[in-house]
């Protein structure tokens, strides 16, 4: 499988941008608005002195190297030098406790650090080996670049939000090629394209979705710090703004942080015109979120066709499902009762419905299935488990083959995750370790959380208060870009 370019490797995606648009730009806002500009043959001469720097190290070929930094232009010299010299980066949360477990993992190799998470190592064990940034820099680029295979790994991506024992799917070149070129094709992306992000490298919406396929396209890139949208969140769009930016990305926390927290009368000074698309994923979508963030948008001009939920997983590189283009998303209104007896029926809003994000269709090249416990395909508007099948899946986990074999069934993936597909579009509803069956009926734990600590709905008609028996939230989704059911209440 080859790049939307005819790449061979993920290095090669650099060294095309670099040659066929040198002069593109990767902006970088600091979080007191001032901005490092860096260009695609910048990047690349950049990552090559890195590269030599690994080498001095003497850091063998074929290596894992957890990289750790704050700075989203130390954080691409890191992966891009790491990539030059053959070696295999591990983005990781600068934070130690996520760090030590994928250190012992991967049998102790060095930890690459920048300026602002070198003091992280006082956390780590003293054995712990590091590579600052400053020294590598000062490397010798290689005389010969690696030579890799399209089934070799590219990088390792460990989820952030697990819990347990970590572990690190193997994403080849070629499965995160094809995955660049789905998300490219899915979402239009052009060199026309400006992109403004604030998600961090270690994530992987953050790295493949708004760094790697913006390259891919070889579109302008502008990124905030996370530590800056978390501070002010209008920093985001008004950054968007200034740069007439065409796509946005963002997660369910950052809508709902967004509407919260900045004022009607900013919105109303925006200028977000320019944009054509905001993908929406990284954790569950709540449909009463969605609703307050577009209308607290229309303020700006921002086009209702432009907010669209997607769905996909670490295991599955990234993308895996989005909306057509030009449609304007809304939560679907299902019958309650019908789900939880595992069948999607239309209804309308009221005490009895729950709302989920309709996530569209698979990306081009992808299949997803529904199917039962035993693996049998079930029809359409019936819940059951949610298999992925395509040339962006996984190779499997690092080290872990029971896990491996239990993830990667014949070519398919088990998501662990539940849903329903109708005419091809996929719903989510929840995940299949998070629900609780009492007579033949699906209880999904978050709402049972949700429903005791609620206030008391005064009872209706037919005397009824809450009902139990609705689809789940999932808090903290341990895997990424993967939105699923919000009840209503």
């Amino acid at each position: 499988m080859s790049g939307p370019n005819g790449e061979t490797t993920l290095l090669g995606v650099l060294l095309d941008a670099a040659e066929v648009a040198p002069d593109q730009v990767m902006v970088h806002v600091r979080g007191d608005g001032t901005e490092r500009t860096v260009t695609h043959a910048q990047l690349r001469d950049e990552a090559l002195r890195v590269a030599g720097g690994y080498a001095a190290a003497g850091v063998a070929p074929g290596s894992c190297v957890p990289l750790l930094a704050d700075r989203g232009d130390d954080f691409q010299a890191m992966f891009w030098g790491a990539l030059a010299a053959g070696l295999v980066p591990v983005p990781l949360a600068p934070d130690a406790r996520r760090v030590l477990p994928v250190w012992e993992l991967l049998g102790h190799p060095p930890v690459a650090v920048d300026g602002t998470t070198a003091s992280l190592l006082a956390e780590l064990p003293s054995g712990v080996r590091h590579l600052r940034l400053e020294t590598l820099r000062r490397g010798r680029p290689p005389g010969r670049l690696p030579v890799a295979a399209p089934d070799d790994v590219a990088f390792l991506q460990f989820s952030s939000g697990s819990t347990g024992a970590p572990k690190g799917v193997e994403l080849t070149h070629a499965c995160v090629l094809a995955n660049l070129e789905q998300i490219r094709a899915a979402a239009a992306l052009t060199t026309d394209d400006v992109v403004a992000s604030w998600m961090p490298y270690f994530h992987d919406m953050g790295l493949i979705g708004t760094h790697l396929a913006p390259l891919a396209a070889r579109a302008k890139q502008v990124r905030l710090e996370p530590l800056s949208f978390a501070k002010r969140p209008a920093l985001w769009l008004e950054t968007a703004a200034r740069h007439r930016a065409t796509l946005l990305s963002a997660a369910n926390f950052a809508l709902a942080l967004a509407a919260r927290r900045i004022p009607d009368e900013v919105f109303g000074r925006l200028d977000l015109t320019a944009v054509r698309l905001v993908l929406v994923g990284a954790e569950p979508i709540a449909p009463a979120v969605w609703r307050r963030f577009t209308t607290k948008a229309r303020a700006s001009g921002l086009d209702a066709r432009a907010p669209q939920p997607v769905y996909g997983l670490a295991e599955a590189t990234l993308a895996v499902t989005f909306p057509p283009l030009d449609e304007v998303a809304a939560p679907r209104v299902l019958d309650r009762a019908a789900l939880s007896r595992g069948r999607a029926v239309d209804t309308a809003p009221g005490p009895d419905a729950v709302e989920l994000m309709d996530v569209g269709l698979p990306v081009p090249g992808c299949e997803v299935r529904i199917t039962d416990d035993a693996g049998r395909a079930l029809g359409d508007r019936r819940v059951g488990h949610i298999q992925v099948r395509g040339p962006q899946v996984a190779r499997g986990y690092r080290e872990a083959p029971e896990a491996t074999a239990a993830t990667f069934t014949d070519g398919w993936l088990r998501t662990g995750d539940l849903g329903f597909l109708d005419d091809g579009r996929l719903c989510v509803t929840g995940r299949d370790k998070d629900v609780v069956f009492v007579s033949g009926r699906t209880f999904h734990a978050p709402d049972l959380e949700h429903v005791a600590t609620a206030p008391p709905r005064p009872a209706g008609p037919a005397g009824r208060g809450d009902r139990l028996d609705r689809p789940g939230r999932r808090h903290g989704a341990r895997r990424r870009l993967r939105p699923v059911a919000e009840a209503t209440s």
